[in-house]
């Protein structure tokens, strides 16, 4: 596996001297190279400082946190938020909040490991669809019982945007929750900025909603989406209260830069439309038409897109022993020229 060493992260990236055009990561809208969020990140660092090293119950508290949490649950279409400092820590804590309230736990294939049980169901080779049918099947076999299904919102390494209607074909003599990861579903999806929560609020299940929001919100913290009975019950648990939150710039920086935030979106939604047509007929390259992550299974593509000054995310995954994963990330930043010439440089190396 080959690396770059680089600095600052954008749609152009320098590597010895070189520049290349950065078709990787999680950036998705670009947000920390935009000068207004800069502003208000740099004003929030100005009133807040650089860091928050209290538990959110201490004797004195900033009220920036809770004005995040409000406005986050609306956008989101939730009744309640609660904001911790990783994304994973909001896995952990939305799972430690649900295990004692179920009987049984249902693993979707690929979810991530921060919403994954200490002891996981065997790991599913079936599909995602097909997984579906074998729990909507296995619901029929059982009476009473309280089951949570665990999933991410999409795979951005397949990719998939995954649908959960299925949900209310569960048979209702048992009890249901449904914990959704949306990391990559947080200003990527063409429903809007705030992920999937309003998506599936109606179905036939109790939810609750996790996820981080260093990837298209650029915020180093993640989020935990439900009722107000599970925000109370999560606010209560030790990992939650013993935890220092994010830090309160940064939460500042997002809340001042809405219209930067839905500029950004905006654009991410015409530049993945724009590749997910010129690039549908590649018959080596996976794309959604709302999703802005392509992946390929030729790694040779790899050195030759990087011959033509573009670089790709390629590593093993999940662990150091798996095959590489092979993506390609659109991002907001990426402009039509950017665009052309990936587009033009994956025509090329598959004979199109």
């Amino acid at each position: 596996m080959k690396t770059f060493k680089t600095q600052r992260l954008g749609r152009v990236i320098q590597v010895e001297g070189k520049e290349y055009l950065h078709f990787s990561g999680t950036a998705y809208l670009g947000i920390g190279n935009q000068p207004t969020f800069e502003q208000k990140l740099i004003e929030g660092i100005k009133y807040y400082g650089g860091a928050h090293g209290s538990s959110r119950d201490s004797t004195v508290q900033l009220s920036v946190y809770e004005t995040f949490e409000k406005f986050f649950a609306k956008a989101a279409g939730a009744q309640s938020a609660l904001c911790v400092s990783s994304g994973y820590i909001a896995g952990r804590l939305a799972l430690e909040y649900l295990e004692d309230k179920y009987d049984q736990i249902w693993v979707a294939p690929g979810a991530h490991p921060a919403i994954l049980p200490k002891k996981p169901s065997p790991t599913s080779t079936l599909k995602f669809d097909q997984w579906a049918d074998s729990c909507i099947a296995r619901s029929r076999s059982l009476m009473g019982q309280r089951i949570i299904i665990i999933s991410n919102a999409v795979s951005p390494i397949s990719p998939e945007i995954h649908n959960f209607e299925w949900v209310n074909q569960l048979h209702p003599q048992n009890r249901y929750g449904l914990l959704i990861d949306d990391s990559h579903a947080f200003g990527t999806l063409e429903s809007g900025l705030y992920g999937t929560f309003q998506t599936w609020d109606h179905l036939n299940a109790n939810l609750l909603v996790c996820g981080s929001l260093a990837k298209a919100f650029g915020l180093p913290g993640g989020v935990i989406l439900g009722d107000e009975t599970a925000r109370l019950g999560i606010s209560r648990l030790p990992m939650f209260r013993g935890a220092s939150p994010p830090a309160p710039a940064f939460l500042h920086g997002f809340l001042e830069s809405q219209n930067t935030y839905l500029a950004q979106w905006k654009k991410l939604m015409t530049n993945t439309r724009l590749v997910y047509e010129q690039t549908k007929s590649i018959p080596d390259l996976i794309a959604l038409p709302g999703f802005p992550v392509l992946s390929f299974n030729q790694d040779r593509w790899v050195e030759a897109l990087e011959k033509e000054g573009i670089i790709v995310s390629s590593f093993p995954y999940p662990s150091p022993n798996d095959p590489s994963v092979n993506r390609i990330v659109i991002s907001a930043e990426h402009t039509a020229d950017d665009l052309s010439l990936l587009v033009t440089a994956l025509k090329t190396l598959s004979g199109k």
